[in-house]
């Protein structure tokens, strides 16, 4: 029977849930599935049918992205992308993405992204690896702050889930808008996060909250007695500092947490200056480094236009391959800003469509693109 492609509804609501659960290897109880139905906007979701039955899977959030510069954009946020193990090698993945897209660029989205669960995936569809995620361990009985970053006594305080619902939104989109490649997060969203954050998780506590004036932090602890000689593990879910003041307080209410070995965390920026904060810089030890956002440029003259570069200079591109294959775009840009317009001009550098999203944030040089 041919595969087709239709748009979500609620009628579809309840198996799309198990479909998702099943790719993802993770049960889905009739508590998530009420839960999780508000995040979701199903016109957005695109599905493949063989028959009656939801073989396939792919949808998007409705967000805003930060570029260079502190401009933000529309993006389409991808999420929910799978297909059934039994309809394999079938092309059925190429048209949910094409769906996809299809409807991020009806609705003038010029940047769509995506985290993905596995990493070989997405560039044939046009993603560029565009930020990493750092994975980190750090011994606390070595990480003792050197005495100029060591806050004032009641700088940081806990906060209740209910306290973390009012202060967290905020904060998080006035962070968000600092860091190039940082999303925004609708109302549904925190819910849905600070839901997750506050459940005991496996062996692991339920989620605590500690804040700054300018900033929180979220974790978990697993605990290790290890016969009286405690070492439980720290996990890190979130931290959001808005000033160096509350940077330094964070890190360092959760570097001397009681009976805390080690801190876990994929959550820390690769240019994070806690090892610089440290007597003893060894003490933050990276033991991973996995890919972060992969984003596909939609529209290349809005994205790129609405950025601003380090330098001023023109730069004209020629795509390579995929759906904008044979244009050329000529950036013109500098620290106040810049344009991006298509152009017939000799090209500069010819790129392939993925290396258009890894270039976009700033953080992966053409150069290196190009070594590669």
């Amino acid at each position: 029977m041919a595969i087709t492609i239709c748009v979500a509804t609620d009628d579809h609501w309840p198996e799309l849930a198990r479909v998702d659960g099943r790719g993802f290897g993770q049960t889905y109880t009739q508590e998530d599935i009420d839960r999780t139905r508000p995040q979701l906007d199903l016109h957005r979701f695109r599905l493949a049918l063989d028959g009656n039955e939801i073989v396939g899977v792919a949808g998007s959030f409705a967000m805003d992205v930060t570029l260079p510069g502190g401009t933000t954009v529309p993006m389409g946020g991808v999420t929910w992308v799978s297909v059934s193990s039994t309809h394999r090698r079938q092309g059925i993945l190429r048209q949910l993405m094409g769906a996809c897209h299809d409807d991020i660029d009806a609705r003038g989205e010029p940047v769509a992204s995506l985290g993905a669960t596995e990493s070989a995936i997405y560039e044939r569809f046009g993603y560029g690896e565009a930020t990493q995620r750092r994975l980190v361990r750090i011994e606390t009985k070595d990480a003792t702050m050197r005495p100029e970053f060591v806050p004032p006594q009641g700088s940081v305080r806990f906060m209740s889930h209910a306290d973390a619902a009012i202060a967290v939104p905020e904060m998080w989109d006035r962070f968000r808008r600092l860091r190039t490649g940082e999303v925004s997060r609708d109302e549904r969203s925190h819910d849905l996060i600070l839901g997750v954050w506050s459940k005991p998780r496996g062996d692991q506590s339920e989620g605590f909250f500690i804040r700054h004036r300018d900033g929180y932090a979220s974790y978990r602890i697993s605990q290790h007695w290890n016969g009286g000689f405690p070492e439980h593990e720290l996990t890190l879910n979130e931290m959001v500092a808005l000033t160096p003041e509350a940077h330094a307080a964070l890190w360092h209410n959760l570097v001397t947490t009681d009976l805390v070995g080690v801190i876990v965390t994929s959550q820390m920026p690769i240019d994070d200056r806690l090892p610089y904060m440290l007597a003893n810089p060894r003490a933050v030890r990276t033991v991973g480094l996995n890919d972060g956002y992969w984003v596909n440029v939609r529209d290349v003259r809005v994205a790129f236009g609405a950025r601003t570069y380090a330098s001023a200079d023109r730069l004209v591109i020629e795509v390579r391959d995929g759906e904008l294959i044979g244009k050329r775009y000529a950036i013109d840009g500098g620290p106040m800003g810049g344009t991006c317009t298509l152009v017939r001009s000799r090209p500069d550098l010819v790129a392939s469509h993925a290396s258009l999203g890894a270039m976009l944030y700033g953080g992966v040089r053409p150069s290196l693109l190009a070594a590669g």
